[in-house]
């Protein structure tokens, strides 16, 4: 009498586990592609505005697929009309990222011609990444629970 034990079902998971990394990483990738769009549009509907704003804004997935991110666009920059009032100077450049802190953190009051404060008030700043962060606990359960079913998905073959 001979006992026979058929282990190619174990064979087949141990495959699946051994391949489960990168089944981890594309999910992964994949899940924070699918919510950088989403991301950013948390954050176009608390910025509000024309538009000139929003479209400085840009989202990013991470190199490996670690992440997903809304943030200014890098090399872009907005130009001043011309001299400004009591100034010789002609336009000046201002990177959009700095632009977007001052309007999302707020900013101090212009100084005059000759350096001293005009007296005006802080501008408050409109906290549009903070209060998009709300929208963020979501999406990002959301890219979880996509991430979860790739790998639940692998692994039942």
């Amino acid at each position: 009498m001979d006992a026979k034990v058929d282990a190619s079902a174990l064979t087949a998971l141990a495959k699946r586990l051994e391949q489960t990394p990168q089944v981890l990483a594309e999910a992964k990738r994949w899940a924070f592609t699918e919510a950088a769009p989403k991301l950013k549009a948390a954050v176009d509907a608390e910025i509000g505005g024309t538009g000139k704003v929003r479209s400085w804004q840009g989202a990013f997935v991470g190199s490996r697929g670690g992440y997903a991110a809304v943030r200014p666009k890098k090399g872009l920059y907005a130009e001043t009309k011309g001299a400004q009032k009591g100034f010789r100077a002609g336009p000046k450049k201002y990177a959009v990222g700095y632009i977007t802190n001052a309007i999302n953190q707020g900013h101090k009051p212009p100084r005059s011609k000759f350096g001293f404060n005009t007296g005006g008030r802080r501008t408050p700043g409109k906290q549009f990444y903070q209060r998009a962060q709300a929208d963020a606990q979501g999406v990002a359960q959301e890219a979880g629970e996509q991430i979860i079913q790739a790998i639940i998905d692998h692994l039942e073959g």
